[in-house]
């Protein structure tokens, strides 16, 4: 297939808008255009560069190809279209061809020109992927798990809620939401959104959201369970009165490897509050240069959705709810 392009000399342009297939089959560039020209110099075609936004999950070729095929076999063009408008991608007119043509022109749209097209790929599949039990539709869990495999080849994996994930802990953190929804813990389940909105796009607000889930879990304990809120209420102290209610002071357990486990869980409290203080983005910043990665993010996320898991479970347990 030939592609035409826009061209402009003697600028060093940043195209904007994404290459879709159109009507006619042919990929097309699109360029942004602004009425103030680029420095240094002025030109008479009035285009400046315009930065894209950084993009580092973009949606690889074989899943765009994979997810196209199983939207294109259920959906109409129009809930095609409605579907990419709703996850916030905008173009007028939508990519044309059949529906497998427009599905892939929406998906390469969505990695020329949004800031996290992984997550818009998981508002747009959210849908299809939580559908059950549709007798009329016979290929639906064949096709689920062909997205579900094409993601895993790429180490993601689709979270319900409509997010895509890194593989690594997700069984822990799946676990954990699931918990979450049955208890109907609306304020964990914000701070739980919170995290995977922000892991790749903002990490020190991924760490922010990590300790702020915690903090509302350990709160809610405390508020169900009548104790005696600490005057100051931030991790540490929240955490103090839970350990001892539900008897997770290493002091006064007699095995010595179930001490170092639960040591290590204070040690998670501790780090994650303290990485929220430094580096999160609740607090201002020292002095210090290092910058919180998104791999920084997933390893504090991971740490506390294993510890919130842990209280739950606990706690269900002792109760007779879990």
């Amino acid at each position: 297939m030939r592609s035409r392009f826009l061209r402009f000399r003697d600028y060093d342009f940043q195209p904007y808008a994404a290459k879709f297939i159109s009507g006619n089959g042919i990929a097309v560039m699109f360029h942004q255009r602004s009425p103030v020209a680029r420095d240094p110099g002025q030109c008479c075609t009035g285009v400046r560069e315009h930065k894209l936004p950084s993009m580092t999950r973009k949606i690889p070729t074989a899943i765009i190809a994979v997810v196209s095929d199983a939207l294109a076999s259920r959906y109409t063009h129009a809930a095609i279209d409605q579907m990419m408008e709703a996850a916030g991608l905008e173009l007028n007119p939508s990519p044309g061809g059949n529906k497998q043509v427009k599905t892939r022109g929406w998906f390469t749209y969505a990695n020329s020109t949004s800031s996290d097209p992984l997550g818009t790929l998981g508002k747009v599949v959210a849908e299809f992927m939580e559908k059950d039990n549709d007798e009329w539709d016979k290929s639906l869990h064949s096709d689920q798990e062909r997205v579900r495999k094409a993601l895993g080849n790429y180490g993601l994996s689709y979270m319900r809620g409509g997010y895509i994930a890194s593989l690594g802990a997700t069984e822990v953190s799946k676990t954990l939401q699931d918990i979450i929804r049955t208890r109907d813990l609306s304020g964990l389940q914000t701070e739980f959104d919170r995290i995977y909105e922000n892991l790749e796009a903002d990490p020190p607000s991924a760490v922010t959201a990590s300790c702020a889930l915690l903090e509302s879990l350990f709160k809610t304990y405390i508020e169900d369970n009548k104790l005696e809120m600490p005057s100051e209420e931030s991790i540490k102290p929240l955490w103090k009165v839970v350990r001892k209610d539900l008897k997770f002071d290493p002091a006064i357990v007699d095995d010595d490897d179930l001490k170092t486990i639960l040591a290590g869980l204070a040690a998670i409290v501790e780090g994650t509050g303290s990485l929220r203080t430094h580096k999160g983005s609740a607090h201002g910043r020292g002095k210090t240069t290092y910058k919180l990665k998104p791999r920084h993010a997933r390893l504090t996320a991971h740490a506390a959705f294993t510890l919130a898991s842990y209280v739950l479970e606990a706690w269900g347990e002792r109760d007779g709810t879990g």
